[in-house]
């Protein structure tokens, strides 16, 4: 019985005991972060459909429209049974806030109104994104 090395099996139920406990209260911690995650990464992917719109309406020389929904953002032409050039689903824990703006249309300069949309998680955590006037420059704020 000298010879004997390894763990017992009582040893190997702690340790596994321990080492769930430690991930039990580490997982809370985990779950919010997802969440802001998510919120910040969909206004960024926004934000990088607002480029793309602005980018297509200058390349083609026509306005071309940035289109948010309840559950998914697109770009298109500002016309009846204009073409779809990208879509994208929103996340079905991300929200679209209601008394925002809900689309944006580029003219053939690139040239854009004012606009603001706002976005919110399962949290209550939100982020603004905002397309600034003439410029069209997109600013997304921090998470509050």
């Amino acid at each position: 019985m000298k010879d004997r090395r390894g763990f017992t099996f009582i040893e190997l139920i702690v340790t596994v005991a321990v080492l769930a406990i430690l991930l039990l209260v580490a997982l809370p911690g985990c779950n919010g972060l997802y969440h802001r995650f998510l919120l910040k990464t969909t206004a960024d992917e926004m934000k990088s459909a607002l480029y793309l719109a602005q980018q297509y309406s200058i390349d083609e020389s026509r306005d071309y429209c940035f289109e948010l929904f309840d559950d998914i953002f697109r770009i298109r032409e500002p016309k009846i049974g204009g073409e779809i050039a990208y879509r994208q689903k929103i996340d079905e824990k991300i929200k679209v806030l209601p008394g925002y703006s809900s689309d944006v249309t580029y003219n053939c300069h690139g040239i854009t109104p004012y606009s603001k949309f706002v976005l919110a998680n399962r949290r209550g955590e939100r982020v603004q994104v905002e397309v600034m006037l003439g410029t069209g420059r997109v600013r997304v704020s921090d998470i509050y």
